[in-house]
């Protein structure tokens, strides 16, 4: 397999294991402090969609350092996050309608639409670990490459 193909590939297991309704940890960091909240979110194209409030911790460390982490049991990713404001603003109209889809019956519980504080924030993947049953994915989302191994997780959770 070259190269072209196995990122196609690791952008498909990346789906796999992510483009549904998740819980997963998030870290961020400002101001020498750390903090890891577990959310639901969903991957899609290169992206995961979480939501917050603005006076959440996650909202104003990333007004400092947008630089993420997050976590799915054995999974490891890092981005860059940012907020998109929100659910009901216009520019978010097709991306709220997915996460409605896909929030589907619980949708309501994540988020208070008419609270406007709530907001919807955008996690950029830069790189990923993240696993099959038999593989390990070494994925560079900047500069679209990756590696894989056979190394088999302690955990696969999905």
């Amino acid at each position: 397999m070259d190269q072209v193909q196995m990122y196609a590939r690791a952008k498909e297991v990346m789906e796999e294991n992510f483009g549904h309704v998740i819980e997963m940890s998030v870290a961020s960091a400002a101001n020498g402090l750390v903090n890891v909240r577990d959310v639901n979110a969903i991957y899609r194209d290169g992206k995961f969609y979480v939501l917050s409030r603005v006076g959440n911790s996650l909202m104003q460390q990333i007004v400092v350092s947008p630089a993420v982490g997050l976590c799915h049991g054995s999974h490891n990713m890092q981005g860059t996050a940012r907020s998109l404001g929100h659910p009901l603003d216009p520019a978010n109209d097709a991306l709220r309608k997915f996460l409605k889809k896909e929030f589907s019956l619980n949708y309501g519980e994540y988020v208070t639409e008419s609270n406007p504080d709530m907001r919807i924030v955008e996690i950029t993947v830069t790189t990923a670990e993240t696993f099959t049953r038999y593989h390990r994915y070494n994925i560079d989302f900047v500069n679209h490459t990756v590696s894989r191994d056979h190394t088999e997780p302690l955990f696969v959770y999905r």
